[in-house]
């Protein structure tokens, strides 16, 4: 009589999402520009300022609540962190029982300076001890075969505005504005393919830190 393995898949997953609102190389308002030799003009940075945002039209930093397919799966609210020189959303995770379930985050990125912003960079960070931006963790008694496997089907991918989504690191974007008090949305999506493999037993899912650039100027490095 064949055995029924039924498994018990737990997936937790650890983000962190950071925009740097300056690229060093990019960046204009830090230079001095002499207007005539007795006048010089040193820009504020401050006048420079792209935060992340719970809301879409105006900066608040209110938990991000998950939208989870179907809705009875387990994932934790985000938090924002409008810090200058260290601005994130952390604390994105989800629990996947079997294929086919995912998990939304969706919150937005606030021109809230007086220069237009652009687009620079999307950079997905190597995971902690790996190589690569997902490190996939066999749990006791779980075959590891059996996890790499399964591993394959679980991705992690970021919609940014109406017309960029990746999965993995994009440079020097162009042609991608965000006026001065303007918005646009984020999306970030963890997803268990419905085709997927499945494990014997509990395993991890670690995802590394995405990066997201925004310059004053939309030159190409």
């Amino acid at each position: 009589m064949e055995k029924r393995i039924d498994s018990k898949i737990i997936v937790m997953i650890i983000l962190l999402i950071t925009v740097i609102g300056l690229s060093i190389g990019y960046a204009t308002f830090s230079s001095t520009l002499t207007i005539k030799p007795s006048a010089t003009y040193v820009s504020n940075p401050n006048n420079f300022k792209v935060d992340f945002s719970s809301s879409n039209n105006s900066l608040r930093t209110d938990p991000i609540v998950p939208v989870g397919t179907p809705s009875n799966v387990s994932a934790t609210e985000a938090k924002i962190l409008n810090v200058p020189g260290a601005k994130a959303i952390s604390g994105l995770s989800a629990g996947f029982t079997e294929p086919g379930q995912k998990v939304e985050y969706t919150f937005y990125i606030l021109n809230t300076g007086e220069l237009e912003a652009f687009l620079k960079n999307i950079i997905f960070k190597n995971a902690l001890n790996s190589t690569s931006n997902k490190l996939c963790e066999a749990m006791p008694g779980t075959t590891v075969s059996l996890v790499n496997e399964a591993c394959k089907d679980i991705n992690l991918k970021v919609r940014v505005g109406n017309d960029l989504e990746v999965l993995k690191s994009l440079t020097n974007i162009t042609s991608h504005n965000l006026v001065k008090g303007a918005h646009e949305k984020v999306t970030v999506i963890i997803e268990y393919n419905s085709n997927g493999a499945r494990a014997d037993g509990d395993f991890k899912v670690s995802f590394g830190e995405i990066a997201i650039d925004y310059s004053s100027t939309d030159k190409v490095n």
